[in-house]
């Protein structure tokens, strides 16, 4: 079978099993072994690459950071300490036009450099602040806008679990591509803040204000509830960054921080660890069984010569960067569309770092982009996960609304994805300054 009809059918019986429901994982694997013994010939044969595969994907450093970071930010969770944040941050603001939106963006920068989880920071998001914006008048698209806009931020901002799952299947190094998502993550906020700004001056007048409070008492509000944050984050980029630290290293250092800082603040017992643990481990087991079956898929793909019929179609039939650059973006967007986020990515990763190593491309930079395209299907009608997060959360609000209320942020997604393919030295000037 040639290297074309071998991926076609692969991808059409793959979207055939999603479409059933099946768990993307459990498709790839399923699919994986059978094109493993048609090819090989012997289940013997097919045995031994699947058993090869799978001690080869979870046999790796560089993911052990997935579940460090996800208990890290688990921890701050479940003790409290990432809402008290939230809170203080809402009071620092109490001026600011549109201040619960702006609590939204400036408390998804802050949250996206602690969890990791786009999903988890909508659903806190859409938990804590959405009511109290419905309660206080603000517009409904403005409300709902700002917390699908925030809680992606975790996907650019280091420590982005994601961010370290692509790194790893596209043999991307993670510390560089963690830190060269701060620049990026950090445009994106400042315009989603640009956004309710001049929004929020239109629409959301006369809105409650908090009472002032005395300087002193600004002082140790704000040291009480934002120290333990600000020292993890800190902590942890400050050690990838000099290079004294791997992620893997940092992201250890950061969940015994985070549960030293919550035990000494009053706020850790054994139900918070419990419930703590059981959240990383269902999200860790969910990516790596992911990682199993990308492993095998791609395996199969450089066998069969796919990945390489791929590559070579791609650069002749389109010699123009550009016009490969945007052609990815489009696919990746209508992915992110339908499918989520970590199944787009084990799909395309072997497919597509080659193509982008045949144009030149920066590895670092090229990832960024996908990471900010992945993140803009993620809130992207009709089925972007981040959607039915907040139908999930606040099931009053119709899909129609939710669709609407998406849209201004996609528009400066896309404007700030242009500013950084037009000026790559914005994604890899942090990276150039690492330490190690």
């Amino acid at each position: 079978m040639e290297w074309y009809w071998f991926l076609l059918v692969f991808m059409a019986g793959l979207l055939a099993l999603m479409f059933l429901r099946v768990p993307v994982a459990f498709a790839m694997l399923g699919l994986g072994i059978i094109a493993s013994i048609l090819t090989f010939g012997s289940i013997e044969a097919a045995s031994r690459l699947v058993g090869l595969s799978v001690i080869s994907s979870v046999n790796s450093f560089t993911f052990s950071a997935i579940p460090l970071f996800v208990f890290m930010g688990e921890l701050l969770f479940r003790s409290k300490i990432a809402q008290g944040a939230l809170d203080e941050i809402s009071l620092l603001l109490r001026r600011v036009p549109g201040r619960l939106p702006m609590v939204s963006v400036s408390g998804g920068a802050m949250f996206g450099l602690l969890s990791g989880s786009s999903l988890a920071n909508t659903a806190l998001f859409g938990r804590t602040l959405l009511p109290q914006m419905e309660a206080a008048g603000y517009n409904r698209k403005l409300s709902v806008g700002a917390i699908l806009c925030s809680g992606g931020l975790a996907m650019i901002l280091p420590p982005s679990a994601l961010g370290i799952l692509w790194g790893g299947i596209a043999q991307v190094p993670i510390g560089p591509l963690l830190i060269a998502g701060v620049i990026p993550g950090l445009i994106m906020a400042t315009s989603y803040a640009l956004i309710v700004f001049f929004w929020s001056r239109r629409t959301s007048k006369n809105m409650p204000v908090p009472p002032p409070r005395e300087f002193a008492q600004v002082i140790r509000s704000g040291f009480k509830n934002l120290w333990a944050p600000g020292v993890i984050v800190v902590l942890v980029l400050g050690l990838i960054f000099s290079g004294k630290a791997t992620p893997t290293e940092s992201a250890a250092l950061g969940a015994v921080l985070a549960a030293i800082l919550a035990f000494a603040m009053g706020k850790l017992n054994w139900r918070t660890i419990y419930e703590a643990a059981i959240g990383t481990v269902r999200t860790s087991a969910a990516i790596f069984f992911l990682v199993l079956g990308s492993t095998l898929y791609s395996q199969l793909m450089a066998y069969r010569g796919a990945t390489k019929g791929l590559v070579e179609w791609a650069t002749a039939g389109v010699s123009n960067q550009l016009a490969m650059f945007v052609l990815i973006v489009i696919l990746l967007l209508v992915l992110g569309a339908f499918i989520d986020q970590a199944s787009i990515m084990l799909v395309t990763a072997p497919l597509l770092m080659p193509i982008a190593a045949a144009f030149g491309w920066d590895p670092i930079w090229f990832s960024v982009l996908v990471l900010m395209a992945l993140q803009i299907g993620n809130v992207s009608p009709p089925f972007g996960m981040s959607l039915f997060v907040i139908k999930g959360v606040a099931p009053h609000l119709p899909l129609p609304t939710i669709y609407k209320a998406a849209l201004p942020w996609i528009a400066s997604d896309l404007v700030v994805m242009a500013i950084l393919g037009a000026f790559p030295a914005l994604v890899l000037f942090l990276p150039s300054l690492m330490g190690g």
